[in-house]
Parts: structure tokens; sequence; C-alpha cells
């Protein structure tokens, strides 16, 4: 009884407490570039997220995913189309 309580609580909290959505706003397979748009955004204060998907035996195979909140994915493309490489 008490657990089936706790269950239905737990899932109430899931539901009122909304995790942000997020998106790709910059692929690349050069760490480095990932890193410095990273810097930038955080500088503008938009929440960002690094998703290393490279093969860890070579770093040669794969991609590294910048993501953004939804919310800020405009001003973060903004941002990133407006820097030269």
């Amino acid at each position: 009884m008490i657990q089936n309580i706790l269950q239905k609580r737990k899932s109430l909290r899931a539901k009122l407490v909304k995790e942000p959505k997020w998106v790709t706003a910059f692929q690349s397979t050069d760490e480095y570039i990932v890193r410095i748009y990273k810097m930038k955004l955080e500088a503008h204060d938009i929440p960002v997220s690094i998703f290393d998907q490279r093969d860890s035996s070579y770093n040669a195979f794969g991609y590294i995913y910048l993501n953004v909140c939804a919310e800020h994915e405009k001003i973060a493309l903004e941002l990133i189309e407006g820097t030269d490489e």
C-alpha cells in the first residue's frame, strides 16, 4: 500500500517537473570547434550540452554534437552562424 502511494507520488512529481528538450545546434568532428561554440553560448547564458559519439578507440569516426535547450535554439543558431570558423 505504501509503495503504491510512493510510486504515484513519484510519477506525479515527474509530470510536474518538466525536463528541457534538447536539440542539436551544431555538429563536428573537431572537438576544439565544438568547445569554442560551447563557451560562446555559455557566455550568453544559454544552457549547453556536448554529446560525443566518436569511436572511443580511434576518434576518427563519428561526430561531437553541441546540444541546446529547444527554447534557446534560434538564438544559439544565430550566434553560431554569425561566427567565422
